[in-house]
């Protein structure tokens, strides 16, 4: 079967089970279960602002630093999540899609949707943390947090874009995951999870803005740390980006799913 918009409609109960799936199977067999996915940006948080706060100081001056990390470093964290597992998912799966008709996309969607829920979980650290700055930074939950789900969106669309490419890609090429690995790395480190984007240089924020990161991270940060609308240019630029890749993505899915079930 296809993945096109039609059966993925029709097939989009498999997507849900998929999903679900994806997320009681994080964590199953720890000891702290689903703890973890409150702990794990905690601690992923703590190791960063050790590093550069205390060891390096170079934290930002104009926001209360260990809140910037969390924020940013959440957004990341599920990007770079759903990137990692859908890159060999097609050939991790390769019996099951061999011997069942379904549209092949559920498969690294359900990846980018199961990492989406652990952001949205995450963020309540982020809330909590936002509040305990609220004395001093005057970081209180305001109406901006309307447009959270606004920015979530515009995220899932371009990690479900790029997705389906790496999840192609890792089909014909066995070397597509540790490429990936690389890529991801220089990719956080060109977005401003751990400095903002004011800290760049000026005639290199403009090669820095064609990462949408930047403007996703930047208006999580200032809706839950400064208490403002993001910025409108800066918001449909990323939308703009997220739905060409988006569906440039589903286009190079479609056209070479049918090459892939025999490569696998």
């Amino acid at each position: 079967m296809r993945s096109t918009i039609g059966n993925l409609w029709q097939r989009r109960h498999l997507l849900r089970v998929l999903t679900s799936t994806n997320i009681k199977r994080q964590n199953k067999n720890t000891v702290l279960g689903y703890l973890w996915w409150l702990l794990d940006p905690i601690l992923m948080t703590a190791v960063y602002y050790v590093l550069v706060a205390v060891l390096f100081r170079r934290g930002d001056p104009n926001a209360p630093y260990l809140l910037f990390l969390l924020v940013g470093l959440l957004s990341w964290k599920a990007f770079a999540g759903a990137m990692s597992q859908s890159v060999l998912i097609l050939r991790t799966q390769g019996p099951i899609i061999k011997s069942i008709s379904f549209p092949k996309a559920v498969l690294p969607l359900s990846m980018v949707l199961a990492n989406a829920f652990y952001f949205i979980v995450a963020l309540l650290v982020a809330v909590a943390l936002a509040c305990w700055y609220g004395p001093e930074w005057g970081s209180w939950p305001n109406l901006y947090y309307l447009m959270l789900p606004v920015l979530i969106a515009i995220q899932v669309l371009f990690t479900s874009g790029l997705a389906l490419v790496v999840a192609t890609l890792g089909v014909f090429f066995a070397d597509t995951a540790n490429i990936l690995g690389h890529i991801l790395k220089m990719w956080f480190f060109m977005s401003p999870g751990l400095y903002a984007l004011e800290r760049v240089p000026e005639r290199l924020q403009p090669i820095f803005r064609l990462n949408p990161f930047c403007e996703l991270m930047t208006g999580y940060r200032d809706i839950i740390i400064f208490g403002r609308m993001p910025a409108a240019a800066d918001m449909g630029y990323a939308l703009l980006i997220a739905l060409v890749t988006c569906l440039f993505g589903y286009w190079i899915f479609k056209r070479f799913e049918g090459r892939m079930v025999q490569k696998l």
